[in-house]
Order: C-alpha cells, then sequence, then structure tokens
C-alpha cells in the first residue's frame, strides 16, 4: 500500500513548465512580437505612401511650403492678370501671316527704328496700373531693372518654356522664388521702349528662347505648347526647303544652254561654206598663172628685139 501511495504522489512534470524554463524561449517571444509590429508599420507607411502619390498637388507649392514640380499636367496659360475682363490686348504679336495692316499695327518704333513686337501689350482702357500675375507656376529665374523695359520678370516652366514679363513699375517676386499660377508679380507701368503705349504690361512665351505668340498658349498646357512649337517648326522647316528647292530649280532652268553646234556638211554640199573660198583661191591661183603667163610673153616678146640689136652690131662691126 505504501508503495502503491508513493506512486501516486509521484508528479507528472509539464511539458509548458520545462519549456518556458528554457533560456531561448523569451528572446524567441519578443522577437516574434517585434516582427509582427515591424510588419504593421511598414505596411502602413507604404499604404500611406501610394495613397500620397495618387493624390496630384494644384499648384507648385504644398500647404507645408515644400517644393514640388513647376509644370503640372492641371495648369493651363492663362493671362497674366488678376482680371482678364478689365484688360485688353492693345499690340498683338507680329506674325509673319499676318496681313500688312496687322503687321504694321504690332511694330515698336524705338530710336528711329522700327522693331517686331515679340508678344503682346495688355493694359486697361482708362490707362490705370495693374496687378501682373504669373500665368503659369513656375520659378522664378530673372528679377532686374532694364533702362529701357522697366522691371523685368521671366518665370521658367518645364520643357523649355519661359514667361517673360516686363514694363513693370515695382515687383514683389525674387529671383529663386517659386510661385503658384496667378500669384502677383508686380504692377504694370511704362516704359522708354515702347512711350506710345502709356501705362501697359509687355507679356511673352519663349520656348528653347525663341518668342511665340502668346495667343496659341492659351488654354493649352506647357506639354501641349511644347508639342504645338515643334509641330509648327517642323512644317516651317519643310516649307522653307520647298521653297529653296523651287528657286533652284528656277534657276537651273534660266541659265543659258550649251551652244548648238553646226550641223555636218551634207555629201552633196561639198564642202558648203568652204566652197566660196576655194573658188577665190583658185581665182587667185589663176589671176597669177595669167600674169606668169603675161610676163613670159613679154620676154619673149623682148628677146628678138636683143638678138635684132646684136645683129645690127655685129653687122656694122662686119662693114
Amino acid at each position: 500500500m505504501k508503495e502503491e501511495e508513493k506512486q501516486s504522489k509521484k508528479t507528472v512534470p509539464m511539458k509548458g513548465k520545462s519549456a518556458m524554463k528554457k533560456r531561448w524561449v523569451y528572446p524567441a517571444v519578443y522577437l516574434s512580437f517585434a516582427a509582427v509590429i515591424l510588419t504593421s508599420v511598414l505596411w502602413y507607411q507604404n499604404d500611406a505612401k501610394n495613397t500620397e502619390n495618387n493624390n496630384t498637388p494644384d499648384s507648385a507649392l504644398e500647404d507645408d511650403g515644400a517644393a514640388v514640380p513647376v509644370s503640372l499636367s492641371k495648369e493651363v496659360f492663362q493671362m497674366p492678370v488678376a482680371d482678364p475682363e478689365a484688360i485688353e490686348v492693345v499690340k498683338d504679336y507680329f506674325s509673319s501671316d499676318a496681313t500688312a495692316q496687322e503687321q504694321e499695327a504690332a511694330l515698336v518704333f524705338y530710336n528711329n527704328i522700327y522693331y517686331q513686337n515679340r508678344g503682346i501689350d495688355l493694359a486697361t482702357n482708362d490707362n490705370k496700373s495693374f496687378d501682373v500675375t504669373a500665368a503659369l507656376s513656375g520659378n522664378v529665374v530673372k528679377v532686374a531693372k532694364d533702362p529701357a523695359l522697366g522691371f523685368v520678370v521671366e518665370v521658367e516652366h518645364d520643357k523649355g518654356v519661359v514667361t517673360h514679363y516686363s514694363s513693370l513699375a515695382s515687383v514683389s517676386v525674387k529671383q529663386g522664388d517659386q510661385v503658384k499660377q496667378g500669384a502677383v508679380l508686380g504692377q504694370a507701368g511704362e516704359n522708354a521702349y515702347d512711350k506710345d503705349a502709356k501705362i501697359h504690361a509687355h507679356f511673352e512665351v519663349r520656348k528653347d528662347g525663341e518668342a511665340v505668340d502668346p495667343v496659341m498658349a492659351w488654354d493649352q498646357s506647357v506639354a501641349q505648347l511644347a508639342s504645338s512649337v515643334e509641330d509648327s517648326r517642323k512644317e516651317m522647316k519643310k516649307a522653307e526647303e520647298k521653297k529653296a528647292a523651287e528657286e533652284k530649280k528656277a534657276a537651273e532652268e534660266q541659265k543659258p544652254g550649251k551652244e548648238e553646234q553646226p550641223a555636218a556638211p551634207k555629201s552633196d554640199d561639198k564642202g558648203g561654206k568652204d566652197t566660196k573660198g576655194t573658188k577665190d583661191t583658185k581665182d587667185g591661183r589663176d589671176q597669177n598663172g595669167e600674169q606668169e603667163s603675161s610676163t613670159e610673153s613679154a620676154e619673149d616678146t623682148n628677146a628678138p628685139a636683143e638678138s635684132d640689136e646684136t645683129s645690127t652690131d655685129d653687122s656694122g662691126a662686119n662693114e
């Protein structure tokens, strides 16, 4: 009985407790929890990043002031004024396709020389100053005062596009600023270059340094404008090459042709043009022959006379 009681009193060891007594168990549990937490954090950050990338900003600056790309697909060119309805175009861009009257109206007279207007001039009906704004978001790359143009501001955009603002009486930005579309750049004023325009703002759009008609930029994105300019340049190049080829062809046709060689004489002509010369030569020879015959005849006629004289002398001598 005692042995049975002793056996019943023996405790059966628990596997869980024996496992927990091992040194590597707790570190393994901690590492597992840490891995789960780290995986959850990384998943959350990745999901937040994807959500942020899908939201395109509406301007060149975020709310916290961080810079974003200056050319946005949502933006299109706008009139560079705060109130477009109160502004009118007083001088157009000089276009080679315009009529002679329109081209004359797009000239600027300065220092006794006429210059082509490479942009548009904007002014009010009452000749008052107005706010000049950015036509598109971008980076201010130039702020300067020109003795002829007044204050000048240039804003750089994507794809080699730059907007130019001049004839400003004052400026509200500095070089290096990032500006949103519609931000005030300065106030319209007068300049020495175009005194006849009085208070106005001069606006240009340039692609790769070459001025383009600002009117063609309205309601277009930078990408659309760049594509339109490239297509226009290709068409102009083709037209110039075609014109040059036509002029070259016309010049070659106007050149005097090679002198025509005289046709070979026919067999029955027997010398053709040379017959007269041959005849003249033959006549000359005949005349010379006749002269020689006459000389010989004269000599023959004189010869008997000399013989007679000799005979007479001889006769006298004999006597």
